[in-house]
């Protein structure tokens, strides 16, 4: 009977931990999650707009999480910068799926910051030398983000 209930404690535990979230920043709960596609075209049509969405993690700074990348499909990807650096995310977090919420724009980046980032993500010098040009990008200014388990 010991073991039993031993049993029934240790997958109750190992089911709470596998689909246990973590949260930075403000609590997120109270909005809804946008179509990564409805997403692609705010950003196409409008200057700036709130947004929540899901999308996959593909690049964190290495430095201290103070920015991570998401795939949002087609080939397109969001800057995440947190508000007021109030808060960071881990930097083993490539791959997962998270939630983000905040003011989305577009925006330009130059070659200094585009250098920056690449010394953050560890690049080679010879990686970081080659970036010779600016680059619009799609951004969000996030003042929630929930990594999800799953």
């Amino acid at each position: 009977m010991k073991n039993y209930f031993l049993s029934i404690l240790f997958l109750t535990s190992f089911n709470f931990i596998i689909g246990q979230t973590f949260n930075f920043g403000e609590d997120i709960s109270k909005h809804e999650i946008i179509e990564n596609k409805k997403v692609q075209y705010l950003y196409d049509t409008e200057i700036k707009f709130n947004t929540k969405f899901k999308a996959k993690v593909t690049d964190v700074c290495q430095v201290k999480g103070c920015w991570m990348k998401l795939d949002i499909g087609n080939d397109k990807e969001v800057m995440v910068n947190f508000k007021d650096y109030g808060f960071f995310v881990p930097k083993d977090i490539i791959g997962k799926k998270v939630v983000v919420n905040g003011e989305a724009y577009k925006r330009n980046i130059s070659i200094d910051e585009l250098k920056h980032y690449a010394l953050d993500r560890g690049d080679s010098k010879e990686t970081i030398n080659s970036i010779t040009k600016s680059e619009e990008i799609f951004s969000i200014t996030a003042n929630g983000v929930v990594i999800l388990s799953k």
